[in-house]
């Protein structure tokens, strides 16, 4: 168990890195840019890639692969899984040319679906095509990247795939500042650090690969059974562990008929969203898929099982395999949420001093910064479901389960399409924000209710209660220390923001450790050695 917490704070201290550069990647472009037509155009052109690209690195790919993938090595058929490796890589290759093509001759078609507001013949629209065709290769990086992700994350390196953001975001960093007064429009500099940052990280992962020996042609088919199945399991993969991403596009569609910035509220509230998801949520889940898929592997393997599925454990049946199964997963939930809680309710209690001292300079207006710091309360408010969810995806996947996870999907994105509906009209585009969190609560509530059975229950909510009252406390805390900051200069705030945060983490933490929380021994142990 500690192993595991172990490996995924791992990958959770390579993330901070990269999210850390995220948010100086965004506050970059809301210095340049701002929050406007512009910004927007960039955005809207962006969203099916950065898309593609959350749901790939949190693992799409890996959810229908790795199973099958991890369970020719489980039974010590390395020729099978080099096999698997370059038959993927055969069809993603043939796939990511395909679409690339597609995506440079019908770029218009493709904005007026993810922009309906914007007038063909437009600049807005224009512009937006314009930065399509640009990061279109981007595309073809991406599947690539994925099915690399997917391999490394089955041999149990984690390191390699989660350093790869970095590289996206330096990239896009150093061009946007270096080159965005050479070109015109200057927006176009960021469709081209996409580009160049998607190369660098394919560059960066192959070596990783050849150390396997996973490019052994000579075990080449055209056509392989598990990858064939895998691919199948593609589509209802995404609806089920990809529901929230595919909210966020749908509320970005509907901002593109509203006022101008208001897609580019959304996106920067989502990328606050993002940060303690990525560093919590996101590499416990990582870690999670490919440590179930082996257990559930070697069981298949000890009870004599042909391969080609995978059976799910009987948690009646109380054998050792199980209750280790259930107890990892069980870990992982309580951890998840002793962690996000707090990190949900402290950006509340902080909401527009972050997004005023990340993004509030430059052509980024007061404006920008109020209807950012409002769209984020509304969308961190579902941040707990979001992470819930994807270890209920985890868990079922690892089974080679994919009918929960996507009726829960379908569950929340329908949600989502009626609630945007419903509250554009009335609260503008904070209502998209909330239609985004309660279709995430929707879709978590399904999964749950359909949940393992193995799973303790009680622990979890005692678990998730006990950190809902110590956050309220922090709550409190943090929004009266900030107050001896609020008429201070930037630089000021921006150390009394660091010391905020600072003392309420700790406030949780003690209360934790002074309650005797079981998660909080855990990561003691862990510091300590």
């Amino acid at each position: 168990m500690t192993h595991f917490i172990k490996k995924a704070a791992s990958i959770s201290s390579i993330t901070l890195i990269s999210r850390i550069l995220g948010m100086i990647r965004d506050a970059v472009i809301a210095f340049i840019f701002g929050a406007g037509t512009v910004s927007d155009a960039f955005f809207i052109a962006f969203r099916p890639f950065d898309l593609i690209r959350k749901m790939m690195s949190d693992g799409i790919l890996s959810i229908s692969f790795i199973p099958l993938f991890a369970e020719q090595f489980a039974q010590n058929k390395k020729d099978q899984a080099a096999a698997m490796f370059l038959n993927a890589l055969f069809f993603i290759s043939i796939a990511g040319a395909v679409l690339v093509g597609l995506g440079i001759y019908f770029a218009p078609f493709f904005i007026d679906l993810f922009a309906p507001g914007y007038g063909a013949g437009s600049y807005s629209h224009t512009l937006s095509c314009l930065l399509f065709r640009i990061m279109t290769p981007y595309m073809f990086i991406i599947f690539f990247v994925a099915l690399s992700m997917s391999v490394l994350h089955a041999r149990g390196n984690f390191h390699v795939p989660a350093a790869t953001p970095i590289l996206l975001n330096l990239c896009i960093i150093t061009i946007a500042v270096l080159f965005s007064n050479r070109f015109s429009p200057k927006i176009v500099v960021l469709a081209i650090g996409v580009t160049c940052g998607g190369i660098v990280q394919l560059v960066f992962q192959l070596p990783s690969l050849v150390k396997l020996g996973l490019f052994d042609f000579k075990v080449f088919v055209r056509v392989h059974p598990h990858v064939k199945k895998a691919f199948i399991t593609l589509v209802p993969s995404m609806i089920g562990a990809a529901a929230f991403q595919i909210n966020l596009m749908v509320a970005g569609l509907t901002a593109s008929t509203l006022d101008s910035g208001a897609v580019s509220y959304l996106n920067y509230a989502e990328r606050l969203v993002q940060f303690p998801l990525a560093l919590v949520a996101s590499p416990v889940a990582t870690v999670l898929l490919p440590m179930l898929s082996a257990m559930a592997g070697t069981h298949y393997l000890k009870a004599g099982k042909s391969s080609g599925g995978m059976p799910g454990f009987n948690f009646f049946d109380q054998t050792q395999e199980t209750r280790d199964f259930s107890l990892l997963f069980d870990a992982g939930v309580r951890m998840v949420f002793f962690l996000i809680i707090p990190a949900t309710v402290g950006i509340i209690a902080l909401n527009r001093p972050i997004v005023s001292l990340l993004f509030g300079r430059g052509a980024f207006d007061l404006t920008a910064v109020n209807q950012t710091g409002q769209c984020l309360v509304f969308m961190i408010l579902g941040l707990w479901a979001v992470a819930g969810t994807r270890l209920f995806v985890a868990f079922h996947y690892a089974l080679s389960n994919i009918r929960q996870p996507f009726m829960a999907g379908v569950v929340s994105i329908i949600s989502n399409l009626l609630m945007c509906r419903f509250f554009v009209q009335r609260m503008g585009v904070t209502g998209l924000s909330l239609a985004v969190s309660l279709s995430a609560v929707a879709g978590f509530v399904f999964l749950s209710a359909s949940g393992p059975f193995g799973l303790r229950g009680r622990a979890v909510l005692v678990c998730a209660c006990r950190a809902v009252f110590m956050s309220v406390i922090m709550f409190f805390l943090v929004r009266w220390i900030w107050g001896f900051w609020t008429d201070c200069s930037k630089i000021i705030q921006a150390a009394g923001l660091v010391i905020s945060i600072s003392l309420g983490a700790g406030c949780y933490l003690l209360g934790a450790r002074l309650t005797s929380n079981p998660e909080m021994a855990m990561l003691t142990r862990i510091f300590f050695k």
